[in-house]
């Protein structure tokens, strides 16, 4: 039972890592009802950005298996009754060396760097927490303003002394409520944008083939949100598709010349959510032949984006460097936020945020 965590003095295990740090953890811990009698603090990973990044994208590709964990954790793991990590790999390995663990707890909503099934299998708990779905929903109605309405390429312009007031799409610019917008995934950042897009009043649709329906009704958007059966009315119907879906081997690259056929011409193409989904060439295909409108990206298939990329040539086109959930408040701080979520589970307040435990 988890109640345990609360009742029984506990042996923690905290790797931190470049974006977050054990230090951080270890006073989220002391801030929450688990009885820790002793915390021991890790470090995972690199100490610079663009090396991390890309272990970051292996393990997004390929699981928790693709990278190593601190070799400290074989011998820790035997006596750990609770381990917390950012982004650090779990594998199974780790997990069946565990013969005390009971919880696997992580400071991101993604698990690709958890062997969940295998931590299933024992019956641990893998409690996550949703850190950064509010700020890349406001960033991505951001992103979704500075396309439709030339913000971007209008200050470009003024910053290279142009007065522009004319832009290509200027026979359709119009006001968010007067478009319909597609959303491809209706999971946490899904529902946020939904929770956004119905205040301006905007006509919604989405597609979800793991559509939870009881979240949707907690949230009060059954009643402004049509669900389509097919991801391709989604894209044959919308003014404007935005991607929330996660990167796993059955979504890479399903966003191809297909789909952007589907689209209309004066209707735009918005990825926050992982630059694996599309296939890059099919969409600068679309955007070199007139097939849409135009397009916003945060992502892309390589980061950095290269300086060569024909994306840049588009002046319909707003390009960000995959900044959409980097807020003082959600990558550094989320331990606390972890935490508040542990909390809440293992006094059975709710269980939202508990992954494949038969036992709560």
């Amino acid at each position: 039972m988890l109640n345990e965590l609360v009742n029984k003095s506990l042996n923690i295990v905290a790797v931190g890592d470049f974006f977050v740090s054990s230090n951080t953890m270890e006073e989220a811990i002391k801030t929450s009802k688990l009885n820790a009698n002793k915390i021991t603090k890790l470090y995972w990973g690199v100490s610079n950005n663009d090396e991390w990044a890309e272990h970051q994208l292996n393990i997004e590709k390929n699981g928790p298996e693709a990278e190593p964990y601190p070799s400290e954790l074989d011998n820790l793991i035997e006596e750990c009754d609770v381990l917390m990590v950012h982004f650090c790999p779990v594998p199974k390995k780790l997990i069946d060396k565990g013969k005390n663990l009971k919880a696997i707890i992580t400071c991101r909503g993604g698990l690709e760097h958890i062997d969940v099934n295998a931590a299933s299998e024992k019956n641990i708990a893998v409690i996550n927490v949703v850190r950064n779905a509010v700020p890349v929903a406001e960033f991505t109605i951001g992103l979704m303003l500075s396309v439709t309405r030339n913000i971007a390429a209008s200050h470009m312009d003024l910053i290279n002394g142009k007065w522009t007031k004319v832009f290509p799409n200027q026979e359709f610019v119009s006001t968010l409520s007067n478009l319909t917008i597609g959303l491809v995934g209706m999971g946490n950042i899904g529902i946020e944008m939904a929770i956004r897009l119905k205040s301006f009043g905007c006509k919604i649709i989405a597609y979800d083939p793991y559509l939870d329906k009881d979240r949707i009704k907690r949230n009060d958007l059954d009643d402004c949100v049509s669900f389509k059966d097919k991801i391709e009315d989604v894209f044959s119907e919308a003014d404007m598709v935005s991607l929330h879906m996660r990167l796993v081997p059955e979504t890479e690259k399903m966003i191809d010349k297909r789909l952007f056929s589907l689209m209309k011409p004066t209707s735009y193409f918005i990825n926050g959510a992982r630059g694996g989904l599309i296939n890059q060439d099919d969409l600068i295909d679309a955007l070199k032949n007139k097939k849409i409108a135009g397009a916003a990206l945060d992502v892309f298939d390589t980061e950095p984006l290269a300086d060569n990329s024909e994306l840049k040539n588009f002046k319909n086109v707003v390009l960000t460097p995959h900044i959409a959930g980097a807020t003082v408040d959600a990558i550094p701080k989320s331990p606390f936020l972890l935490m508040k979520e542990v909390d809440k589970i293992v006094t059975k307040g709710t269980t939202d945020r508990i992954v494949n435990y038969k036992d709560i």
